[in-house]
């Protein structure tokens, strides 16, 4: 990989964001999960991020959670399922929520990749669980391991990535295609990010090992281990269910560290064959009434006034870096007095599908907007003037949009420290400055 490459793949990981397995939530629950504790605190940290609970819930009554227990409750979850399980679990839903949503997915380059993830971790659990290995360095990687395919398009566009993707759909020959094209892969890529969110050294390994010994992961200096043998054979095991035999014989070396023959990929392709359905869809109605009632906008989609303000303010909590914009559409009430409702409606929706591309938001009411982009925030705030272009770009292409744009007023953590009041009032100010310039710009304060 040449140095203007690897500078390309590193901006497009700090791009990505934070990983899911990172927030805050997820993370005190695991803590708990792995603590001689009762379950109050359990219960009480999980019923506390509402999204977080809804979520938890959903997943573990799809048919992508192939197991056979069903909770009804978080309570029933806590009480039932085990700590291990409930642990595995919380970090599941998350990831998959994340590869379900992470804008973009849906590429050929990427599939069905929310799928994908959480088979091969069921699979490497079961492996680890056989040969005495750690399952949850296992897991972690297993659902993981793709990872990579979510920043290479960032880098090198979706075209040149569906265009790998559809030649070749996955194992080693994906592995060759991409570095032949591109000069790097998709494995070699997870495991720079896994290692930039600090995860553990035997993630980042199994991550960069989950197609083989690669040239990436040879140039990285990585052997294999136990748990990245068993997240190798998990791959190829799911592969199976996609008639791809021949990837079989990538996890040669692995089978043979795990004492294992291949007999062992059949047995772990059934296991996460979704089991028949149970009678859980008042369960999920319910479910999806409460999500949208307590965390987001009916009209937009996006995360209501309540949610991001609680959402936003525990990452501040944690004193994670970023950048608040407060974002106004201008001359909406002309659109509302000149061509409808509907047709102000509809500007308000598309602001929040470009939003949504930059980072977390909410709509706070109205016309009004707030998105959360965290990282450097010098860099986050850097990115208002881009949102001010690509917004008025798109509502200029609504046939009733009129003069329609969108003022921007910023926040930064470094000047205004991490109370989230004080940074949405000086975004608030900022955004007053933009209006009286003139408007469709952003400031910030």
């Amino acid at each position: 990989m040449d140095e203007t490459t690897a500078k390309r793949v590193q901006r497009a990981i700090e791009a990505l964001g934070q990983l899911p397995v990172l927030d805050h939530t997820v993370r005190k629950v695991c803590e708990l999960a792995d603590l001689d504790t009762g379950d109050a605190e359990l219960l009480a940290t999980i019923e506390r991020d509402e999204t977080f609970a809804v979520n938890l819930l959903r997943y573990a009554n799809s048919a992508a959670y192939a197991r056979r227990f069903r909770p009804g409750s978080v309570s029933e979850a806590v009480t039932t399922i085990g700590r291990r399980e409930l642990r595995r679990i919380a970090i599941e839903a998350v990831t998959y929520r994340y590869l379900e949503r992470v804008p973009g997915n849906g590429g050929a380059s990427r599939g069905l990749l929310h799928l994908h993830a959480v088979a091969v971790a069921t699979c490497a659990v079961e492996t680890a669980e056989r040969v005495g290995a750690d399952p949850d360095v296992a897991h972690l990687a297993g659902l993981l391991h793709d990872i990579g395919k979510l920043v290479l398009p960032l880098v090198f566009g979706e075209v040149e990535l569906d265009r790998i993707a559809l030649a070749v759909r996955s194992g080693p020959a994906r592995v060759e295609a991409e570095r032949a094209a591109l000069g790097i892969d998709h494995a070699e890529v997870g495991a720079l990010v896994a290692r930039a969110a600090d995860l553990p050294a035997a993630v980042v390994e199994a991550v960069a090992l989950h197609h083989g010994a690669g040239p990436g992961a040879r140039g990285g200096g990585y052997t294999l281990s136990r748990e990245a043998a068993c997240v190798q054979v998990a791959n190829a095991a799911v592969a199976l269910l996609d008639g791809a035999a021949a990837e079989a014989g990538c996890c040669a070396a692995a089978l043979t560290l795990l004492g294992l023959d291949e007999s062992i990929l059949e047995e772990l392709a059934e296991s996460v064959v979704p089991k028949p359905a149970q009678a859980t869809a008042p369960l999920i109605r319910r479910v999806a009434e409460l999500e949208r009632a307590a965390s987001t906008d009916s009209l937009t989609g996006v995360a209501n006034r309540g949610h991001w303000f609680t959402f936003v303010g525990e990452r501040l909590a944690d004193g994670r870096d970023g950048a608040v914009f407060l974002c106004d559409i201008d001359f909406l009430k002309r659109v509302n007095d000149t061509y409808g409702h509907a047709a102000g409606d509809e500007v308000i929706q598309q602001t929040a599908r470009v939003l949504d591309g930059y980072g977390f938001v909410g709509r706070l009411g109205g016309d009004e907007f707030t998105v959360w982009i965290e990282g450097d925030s010098r860099r986050a705030g850097a990115r208002s003037n881009d949102l001010v272009e690509e917004l008025a770009a798109r509502l200029a292409v609504l046939p009733k949009a009129g003069s329609a744009t969108v003022s921007i007023g910023v926040a930064m953590t470094d000047s205004h420290g991490h109370v989230l009041d004080a940074l949405v009032e000086a975004a608030d100010r900022a955004l007053y400055q933009a209006k009286a310039l003139g408007r469709r710009r952003a400031c910030a304060a």
